[in-house]
């Protein structure tokens, strides 16, 4: 497909000259070249069987839209399509620039105290079939830092190792495009929210049909009204 070549290889030149993903982020977005590639897409619903879309562990559906490589930089969107719990407080494997494209995100920011406290802390990893594999790692201290209110049209950069989570606040849906930079560690930290009575070692997802990822295009699309 032209467009996505066009648009992996201007991405691909940007973020391989600036460690700074934001600006790239807010071109792609703003430009309506990923609102272009995502009709397009959309179009070829047999096609899209392949295309990684999921309902994440946090509530929000996840699609991976293109990356070059494994150890690469990868683009994808977020979708809260309806209300969901808070979400479990966690960092990053990696770097990265989000875009709010539709409704509003309330972010909290934590800190951790190791080794103090009775909070359980576990150490996320995520295998090749999308399993994710939660491990104890201790206990902590954890207290709020910061409160950020992300509004539709703004693009921040987030470095992988602050501990936050990112909640749906009002009307749905949210939706976010994130360029995530490529792996700096294997492994996250996550703090269980305060309703998760009981983590399960493992939390397996269920991929999404190419008519399902399409709506999701389709619906990213029109939020992406430039």
């Amino acid at each position: 497909m032209p467009g996505m070549a066009d648009l992996l290889a201007f991405i691909d030149a940007e973020v391989s000259g600036s460690n700074d993903l934001e600006p790239t982020l807010s071109a792609v977005c703003d430009s309506g070249r990923l609102r272009e590639h995502l009709l397009i897409s959309a179009k070829e619903r047999a096609s899209l069987a392949d295309t990684l879309c999921y309902r994440h562990p946090n509530g929000f559906y996840k699609m991976k839209l293109m990356s070059p490589g494994a150890d690469s930089w990868s683009l994808r969107v977020h979708v809260w399509d309806r209300p969901v719990p808070p979400s479990d407080a966690h960092n990053h494997r990696w770097n990265f620039a989000s875009f709010v494209a539709s409704g509003t995100l309330l972010e909290t920011r934590f800190d951790l105290e190791r080794d103090q406290g009775d909070t359980p802390v576990h150490r996320l990893s995520k295998d090749a079939s999308g399993t994710y594999h939660y491990a104890p790692d201790g206990v902590g201290r954890v207290r709020v830092t910061r409160t950020i209110r992300r509004e539709a049209g703004q693009a921040y950069m987030l470095d992988h190792r602050v501990l936050h989570r990112a909640d749906p606040d009002g009307r749905h849906p949210v939706v976010t495009v994130v360029l995530q930079g490529r792996d700096l560690t294997g492994t996250t930290t996550v703090i269980p929210a305060e309703h998760r009575t009981q983590r399960a070692a493992t939390t397996a997802v269920t991929r999404l049909g190419g008519d399902d990822i399409a709506d999701l295009m389709e619906l990213v699309a029109e939020r992406l009204v430039t």
